[in-house]
């Protein structure tokens, strides 16, 4: 650890590819008020057409989420933004940045 460098460009690029948003796709449609197993479709469908197109969520246009369902909107991409996705995540382990920083202080004081 103390010789690593971190490439936060290469790490968020990662994460993109990786779709980790997806569940958060389908949390936004959710809170719209369409049941989660319509919305998980909608979003695996999103997610496939992401992979066909080479593309990532963020990326896609609005037009073609709406395409999908009328429920999206612009304020869409804010709940899919990865920074946004990582900080809601706040149990105990999540990775948010409290949670990490609690996770830290933990193992420093079991180290210690």
């Amino acid at each position: 650890l103390a010789t690593m460098t971190s490439k936060p460009e290469n790490m968020k690029k990662a994460a993109q590819g990786g779709f980790i948003n997806a569940t958060d796709l389908a949390d936004y449609l959710v809170k719209k008020g369409m049941p989660f197993r319509s919305a998980y479709k909608i979003s695996g469908q999103i997610v496939a057409k992401c992979i066909s197109d080479g593309c990532v969520l963020e990326t896609l246009p609005l037009e073609v989420y709406q395409s999908y369902s009328d429920l999206f909107a612009q304020d869409l991409y804010q709940d899919i933004d990865l920074l946004t996705c990582v900080e809601k995540r706040i149990s105990e382990g999540g990775t948010s940045q409290a949670s990490v920083d609690a996770q830290i202080a933990y193992v420093k004081e079991r180290l210690a």
